[in-house]
């Protein structure tokens, strides 16, 4: 069961200025807020209704860091390869 000060993102469908951050948040952005938050969001009107936001993956650095030493080793292909042309 998730905790009630769980942070989702949610979509945005009507510009708001977030206190937070005092920034100007877009429709088609999305915006993390706690559940609290959420549903004064939807009162106003900011977020839709029946969004009922979504948990999206945090990036930490080992997975960036995994990501790189795949992207490194697929990259150029097997280090071995012939790359003569074939006739």
């Amino acid at each position: 069961m998730a905790a009630k000060s769980e942070e989702l993102n949610y979509t945005v469908i009507a510009a708001f200025n977030d206190q937070k951050t005092d920034t100007v948040i877009k429709p088609g952005e999305l915006y993390s807020a706690d559940q609290k938050r959420a549903n004064k969001l939807k009162a106003e009107g900011v977020i839709a209704e029946d969004d009922e936001g979504q948990a999206l993956p945090k990036q930490t650095k080992a997975a960036a860091s995994d990501k790189t030493k795949a992207d490194d080793d697929t990259a150029g292909g097997a280090s071995d390869a012939d790359d003569t042309a074939k006739s």
